[in-house]
């Protein structure tokens, strides 16, 4: 089967799987973009927020939706000691269930260590969470465990100074955990059904925090990581394809569209021309079956965000808030505009708009297509923050760490009517109940 036909299954089998009522991991089926209607376009701090709940930590994964439930991932803790599933109502946001157990590998409070970043994973079965702490848990819908991992006591230690920050997917039956470390670094297909390895195969140490996407019908796994981007067959782990030569695309995910490959990258130790070739369009399966650099961008840095391809489009978003609207085609620029806020959570594409999410809480909603056009500019809250709190407290009360600065607008999901918006330790509903 050619590369493209795949690709075409690709988007069939993701537009089936991100329904108007499901957000089943990270970046939605992982392409970031939703086909839900009547999307709320304006709302603010007192208008049309449908509810708003705590969690019982703190998290930096997006929501994940199956149906008429929310699940989410928090840990809390002076040394991340408790990790937390949670489940809530989608119209409510009743808390349904709570899943607690103790993480295997702790670690102290820290502004630059991760805190439950992995996005958590769900389908028909159960939802499947992965913790930087090691720990890949299985549950059912109702809360009752499937079946636990501890990554750390079966292959080590992890030895990343940040954390672990790589979201699984799901492909048939396996789990895709990506484990990009100082220390034993690895790809591994986990069986949703009973936890067991159907494969496992090492990386060179790497040190990163980007997600694996699925692509070509899901015949191949695209992993873009600290220097280099390369494809893996599901079924076993084979390496297919390699390029090396990137420079800091530590944090963006790859987009796949079709037979290309986009590589966002931040500035990678200050180099800000060598990051900038490494904001790229790729071709994995090009001439003499290897891949090939269809272009560069000559200006567009990615800098927490992964890139977005929405209707002939991609979206840049760098560490500064300029967002950066290049022709997939040819990486023509055709804008390059600031919006109110720098983005960590990727941007959604829904129909006519383009959504970005500053950390900030103020949303802009711009036109989809080669001009900028600001639709509405939205602020969840007014800047007041959450009541300053020692991060002691704060992790032990489940409040925001961060409290001094307000909260922090971590990750989104989109259904039919509603945005499923999360900071570090609240849950919105945006739009009507």
């Amino acid at each position: 089967m050619n590369f493209l036909r795949a690709a075409f299954l690709t988007f069939s089998l993701a537009a089936a799987a991100n329904a108007a009522d499901t957000w089943p991991g990270f970046r939605g089926a992982g392409d970031s973009a939703t086909s839900a209607s009547q999307l709320p376009v304006r709302w603010s701090a007192t208008e049309n927020i449908a509810w708003k709940v705590k969690l019982p930590g703190y998290g930096q994964s997006s929501p994940v939706i199956w149906k008429d439930k929310i699940f989410t991932t928090t840990v809390a803790g002076d040394e991340r000691e408790k990790g937390f599933i949670t489940a809530h109502d989608l119209g409510t946001g009743k808390e349904l269930w709570r899943h607690a157990f103790a993480p295997t590998q702790k670690a102290k409070w820290s502004t630059f260590i991760s805190k439950a970043a992995p996005t958590p994973v769900v389908d028909d079965r159960g939802v499947y969470a992965f913790f930087e702490g090691g720990d890949v848990i299985a549950l059912d819908h109702a809360g009752k465990t499937l079946w636990t991992r501890s990554l750390v006591n079966d292959y080590g230690a992890f030895q990343n100074n940040h954390g672990l920050a790589a979201s699984p997917v799901l492909t048939g039956n396996a789990m895709i955990v990506l484990v990009d470390d100082r220390g034993p670094s690895y790809l591994l297909a986990l069986d949703t059904g009973t936890g067991k390895n159907l494969w496992k195969v090492d990386r060179p140490n790497k040190g990163s925090w980007t997600s694996p996407v699925l692509a070509g019908g899901q015949k191949e796994i695209v992993i873009s990581s600290n220097g280099g981007v390369a494809g893996y067959d599901p079924k076993d782990g084979k390496l297919l394809w390699d390029f090396e030569g990137l420079t800091g695309n530590t944090i963006p995910s790859a987009a796949v569209v079709g037979e290309r490959v986009i590589v966002g990258a931040g500035t990678g130790k200050g180099d800000v021309k060598a990051a900038q070739k490494s904001n790229c369009c790729l071709k994995p399966h090009g001439k003499d079956g290897k891949p090939e650099v269809l272009w560069n961008s000559e200006k567009a840095t990615a800098s927490m965000a992964s890139p977005l391809v929405h209707r002939g489009q991609v979206y840049f978003v760098s560490q500064a808030g300029i967002v950066f609207c290049l022709d997939l085609e040819s990486g023509k620029e055709r804008f390059a505009e600031r919006i109110d806020g720098s983005c960590w959570a990727t941007p959604v594409a829904a129909g006519e708009n383009v959504y970005f999410f500053s950390k900030n809480g103020v949303t802009t909603v711009i036109k989809a297509g080669p001009a900028f056009e600001v639709v509405a500019t939205n602020s969840l809250w007014d800047g007041e923050g959450n009541p300053k709190a020692s991060q002691p407290e704060a992790s032990k009360q489940g409040s925001d760490p961060y409290a001094s600065s307000g909260p922090i607008l971590y990750g989104v999901a989109a259904v039919d009517g509603a945005w499923i918006v999360r900071t570090g330790n609240t849950l919105y509903r945006i739009g009507k109940q």
